[in-house]
């Protein structure tokens, strides 16, 4: 009996010292496992912080693309500019959400960016594009859908880019878009980047009439430009003239 309880006793010893070598090794563990969890969340804030900083670096050099744009031709100077105030006030007019606005406001801005790579004969010619040379200017809405594409936090804007130049027939580019399957931030843009090409002096054509600019966007209604946007125009010309560059007095519809 006696060696039998000496059996116990050893086997007892042993558990309980086995016990406490696992939970030695279980405090080590969630020890090791906390710091590595520190470490981790320390490597991925920083790397955030770099990842940051780095579109930041792209934004900044994509703003710096262009503003090289408009100081190459200085009939177009403040045309982005231009464009992303008419957006935004047909944004506003038709009731878009902030996130819409936001993606409006920068799409606007870098519409035409994709004119970096458009060689300067044909991008500042001072007469009318032949075929060959309006179809090479063509490109630049696919190209700068691309470089825009480079930067996650402007993936909002890249269709903006793209297919600003859709006409609601289908008969516009890159794409042939027709109708509703062109998106609706890109038709504001392509509105307000089409009326500030009429209302603004081009070495290639003068300056419309505030007027006759109102009628081509009449006309172009359902045919060039989407209708819902085209009507948002004609209101805020009749009631907000200042947002589109007109005078009060010569505002009416």
């Amino acid at each position: 009996m006696s060696r039998r309880n000496e059996i116990w006793l050893v086997i007892a010893l042993v558990f309980l010292g086995l016990c406490g070598a696992l939970a030695l090794l279980a405090r080590k563990a969630s020890n090791t496992m906390r710091r590595q969890t520190r470490l981790l969340q320390e490597h991925s804030a920083a790397l955030a912080e770099s990842y940051d900083a780095l579109e930041r670096s792209t934004l900044d050099a994509i703003e710096s693309l262009n503003a090289t744009v408009e100081a190459k031709d200085p009939y177009t100077a403040g045309h982005s500019a231009r464009v992303r105030k008419v957006a935004l006030a047909l944004g506003d007019e038709l009731g878009l959400s902030k996130d819409e606005l936001d993606a409006l406001r920068l799409g606007g801005l870098f519409h035409d960016i994709g004119k970096i790579a458009i060689p300067d004969a044909i991008l500042l010619k001072p007469a009318r594009l032949t075929e060959d040379e309006f179809e090479r200017m063509k490109e630049h809405s696919a190209e700068g859908a691309r470089i825009v594409g480079k930067l996650s936090r402007l993936g909002p804007i890249v269709p903006i880019i793209r297919h600003h130049h859709e006409r609601w027939d289908g008969c516009g580019y890159p794409d042939g878009l027709a109708g509703q399957d062109i998106p609706l931030l890109a038709a504001i843009v392509g509105l307000a980047d089409a009326w500030d090409a009429m209302t603004t002096e081009r070495p290639y054509a003068p300056a419309m009439a505030r007027e006759d600019a109102r009628e081509e966007i009449r006309r172009g209604n359902g045919t060039q430009f989407a209708p819902a946007v085209a009507q948002a125009m004609l209101r805020i010309a009749e009631r907000h003239p200042a947002e589109l560059g007109l005078a009060p007095q010569h505002a009416a519809v």
